[in-house]
């Protein structure tokens, strides 16, 4: 699993895993679904907030985090791929093709090596090479952990929420977990109270 980290969204301080965090940069509010991912630099803010989920975070901590408009569709797209292939997942549906062609190409569009960095007499560091520039490469570290998650045992612990108008997914680190905040936990619980008393009232 992701290592944990708090963010700044009041909305949901449960960290899930890096590809649930990206699938949810689509949620709802009031019943309209809001684009997380609205222009380049809101790609570039997003992996510069969760660059401690991923697994190689070396290049995203440097200062030419710089996305353009191919990327941000690029972005889009595996998103979108990658929110089906997790909906599959957790209602054990067969999922489109495509979709897992989509990853898996993400997943080979960048590769990284460390290489030794020593510069004076103090003891030598490491940096790392990639062969894409920073947002391709967390693109493809995206694909890469969504492989592992849909394909591992924790990918059995993927949920969606199913609070009244939400869109989000959330991993199940709980037994007792059922919603991805405790805001859409009240929503639904007030929806059930909502419904028995219509059909109590016989409406």
């Amino acid at each position: 699993m992701a290592k944990s980290l708090v963010t700044n969204s009041s909305r949901r301080p449960q960290v899930e895993p890096l590809p649930v965090e990206f699938a949810n940069t689509l949620s709802a509010v009031r019943g309209c679904l809001v684009e997380g991912l609205g222009s380049p630099a809101e790609l570039e803010s997003w992996l510069r907030r969760h660059r401690d989920l991923f697994p190689e975070p070396g290049p995203l901590r440097k200062d030419e985090l710089r996305a353009g408009e191919q990327q941000l569709v690029h972005a889009r797209v595996l998103r979108d791929a990658l929110r089906r292939l997790i909906a599959a997942r957790v209602d054990r549906k067969v999922p489109d093709p495509w979709d897992i062609a989509h990853v898996n190409r993400a997943s080979g569009m960048s590769q990284s090596w460390p290489v030794l960095v020593w510069r004076d007499a103090h003891a030598p560091g490491a940096d790392s090479l990639c062969t894409a520039d920073a947002v391709t490469h967390a693109l493809s570290l995206i694909a890469r952990s969504s492989v592992l998650l849909l394909s591992g045992e924790q990918g059995a612990l993927l949920r969606s929420c199913r609070a009244p108008g939400c869109v989000l997914f959330f991993y199940r680190h709980h037994p007792r977990r059922a919603w991805c905040s405790s805001g859409c936990g009240n929503r639904a619980r007030v929806a059930r109270h909502h419904a028995r008393r219509c059909v109590g009232d016989g409406k």
